[in-house]
């Protein structure tokens, strides 16, 4: 099985007796599900509801690891330092001691069964995920798994983590998106049975009320072109959403966005005019 370096994601490693527990008060999931066979997705919020960043979890030896966009990677760690006050918590970033490699799905390729997290023989982590699979391993050992890259890899899988409807947040858009926009709720990635964690209130409010007036969709350009993160999104020249991630190909471009409900299923705009028409989600938004 061959994967490619992904130089855009980072990972976080969470070491000490009270690892879980200062989890439990600082992202939406239930971390105490996680055992070493598993792969959890949450979300950082600051005390507004608002999307600092997404992560998967894995269990590694005694530790919690959380892979993350590299460009955030520091700053979350700082954050997460900020709240550990008396928690028996150990928070590093690991770097080339804990280096991520992809391998991206084919379109229709359905995932293998089996546990989610596997360790091979050589210690590496494999993470089955919706758009593929990750490898996490020391960047020497993970030199062996390493196809030459010529960028292709890490294209395919920002194409089928858009293809699979995963939502992720840069540093433009961190604090943008309600985790429910980024439909977080309909991913198994917020718990609302564990209790109090930052953002918590809002998070609880938004679901229970039943005022989810946007959500993440998908769009596709038969144009290769260029869109950021953030960028707006236009109905009949009045703004409706904004961009969350995009992905080209030789011949189009897909993009998934957070869009107002009643736009959801109309051809939109970007600021410079290039045209988005709907396409399905892997999974149903009612």
């Amino acid at each position: 099985m061959t994967f490619f370096p992904l130089p855009r994601y980072a990972t976080l490693e969470l070491t000490g007796v009270d690892r879980i527990r200062f989890l439990q008060g600082q992202l939406t999931q239930d971390v105490a599900r996680l055992d070493a066979a598993g792969v959890l997705r949450a979300a950082i919020l600051n005390p507004a509801g608002r999307v600092l960043a997404l992560a998967w979890l894995i269990e590694r030896e005694e530790s919690v690891v959380l892979v993350v966009p590299d460009e955030l990677a520091a700053s979350l760690a700082e954050r997460l330092r900020r709240y550990v006050l008396r928690a028996k918590v150990r928070i590093a970033l690991p770097g080339e001691a804990l280096a991520i490699a992809g391998r991206a799905s084919a379109p229709g390729e359905q995932p293998p069964g089996g546990a989610r997290h596997q360790r091979l023989a050589d210690g590496a982590s494999l993470l089955t995920l919706p758009a593929g699979g990750l490898l996490l391993a020391p960047a020497a050992s993970l030199a062996q798994h390493l196809a030459t890259d010529d960028g292709a890899g890490a294209a395919a899988w920002e194409g089928a983590e858009v293809a699979a409807g995963e939502p992720g947040v840069l540093a433009a858009t961190a604090e943008l998106f309600t985790a429910q926009m980024l439909n977080l709720d309909l991913l198994e990635a917020i718990s609302f049975t564990k209790g109090c964690y930052t953002g918590q209130e809002i998070v609880a409010r938004t679901q229970h009320l039943g005022r989810i007036k946007r959500r993440m969709f998908r769009y596709r350009s038969d144009e290769p072109v260029s869109v950021a993160p953030g960028e707006a999104l236009n109905l009949h020249g009045a703004k409706v959403g904004e961009v969350v991630r995009a992905a080209s190909e030789p011949a189009a471009t897909e993009i998934l966005a957070v869009v107002s409900l009643e736009a959801r299923d109309q051809p939109l705009a970007s600021g410079r005019g290039v045209r988005f028409a709907p396409l399905a989600l892997p999974y149903p938004i009612a």
